[in-house]
């Protein structure tokens, strides 16, 4: 992915496995075509998936807002699947603190 603008590293544990690092990146938000309601915000969460579409909405908030949102629920997908996160010193990894608005009161 070209011009990523947030990024983040945690280490992923399946019960049983070695951890390994996850990288999550988020790109720049760009407009789609001659649509100026359609907007595109490119995505990974890296050794989890391989790839992903770049989240689509229909302003460059929207599709940023999405892609964060993507990248949280592949996170919280795998923990409840029984995986672990954490930060390289053994700490926790908390999700919860990347959420916001609506989405932490849910």
């Amino acid at each position: 992915m070209n011009n990523i603008i947030a990024f983040t590293s945690v280490l992923g544990q399946r019960p049983g496995e070695e951890s390994f690092e996850i990288k999550v990146e988020i790109g720049i938000p760009y407009q789609c075509g001659d649509d100026p309601e359609e907007w595109a915000c490119p995505v990974a969460v890296r050794l989890l998936y391989n790839s992903l579409r770049d989240a689509h909405g229909s302003d460059s908030l929207q599709s940023l807002c999405l892609a964060i949102s993507l990248a949280q629920n592949l996170l919280q997908d795998f923990i409840e699947k029984g995986g672990l996160l954490t930060h390289e010193n053994g700490e926790t990894f908390p999700l919860d603190s990347y959420s916001f608005g609506i989405a932490r009161r849910q």
